[in-house]
């Protein structure tokens, strides 16, 4: 790859409820305006590569999309420091780790509005989509075409994931669950 193009990146299984298929999708959008752009896809398939690759075919994308396989530890944290912006396009997600992790690397993200954390990322780290691909490849857009929002969402990222996300402040947050239930507990009420 070369030096000025831009990466998008996706870490995490392949698999359907990823939402990839609508990735790749808003990713055909975006190559229509923005042709120094790749689209990086890690991860270990859980049955859902043979669809996906198919749909790519069928965008007459394949040059574009690169499919690395799982990349763990130093390679791992490399491609999260490299790409432009991190995607979870995904159709249901809790609490996704990755995002965190991109957000530490100092990566913008863009995510779906049916991911768990997307109260926290929407417009201070990255930016929250309906699932939707004129909405994904748009905010997609925005961010590889804005520096200066790159950066700003870059910077805000690392210093969320630095004072919420800290190995203490979660101890201690475990510390406020488990004394509340205690406290609950000898003074005998019960919960709901």
């Amino acid at each position: 790859m070369n030096d000025n193009q831009k990466i998008i990146l996706y870490l995490g299984r392949i698999y359907k409820i990823k939402g990839l298929d609508l990735l790749a999708r808003a990713f055909a959008d975006i190559v229509k305006d923005l042709s120094d752009v790749k689209l990086v896809i890690v991860g270990p398939d859980d049955g859902y590569l043979p669809v996906l690759k198919r749909v790519i075919k069928e965008l007459e994308a394949e040059e574009k999309v690169l499919f690395t396989g799982p990349l763990y530890g130093k390679d791992k944290l490399e491609a999260y420091i490299d790409a432009d912006v991190y995607v979870l396009p995904s159709v249901y997600e809790t609490f996704p780790m990755t995002v965190l992790e991109a957000c530490a690397c100092g990566t913008p993200v863009v995510v779906t509005d049916r991911c768990g954390i997307a109260d926290t990322i929407n417009g201070q780290v990255g930016l929250v989509v309906p699932y939707e691909r004129d909405q994904l490849s748009s905010a997609i857009s925005r961010i590889l075409s804005n520096d200066e929002l790159r950066q700003q969402f870059g910077e805000k990222g690392r210093l969320l994931v630095r004072e919420k996300f800290n190995w203490s402040k979660i101890v201690d947050q475990l510390e406020d669950i488990y004394q509340a239930v205690l406290t609950k507990g000898s003074t005998g009420k019960k919960g709901n």
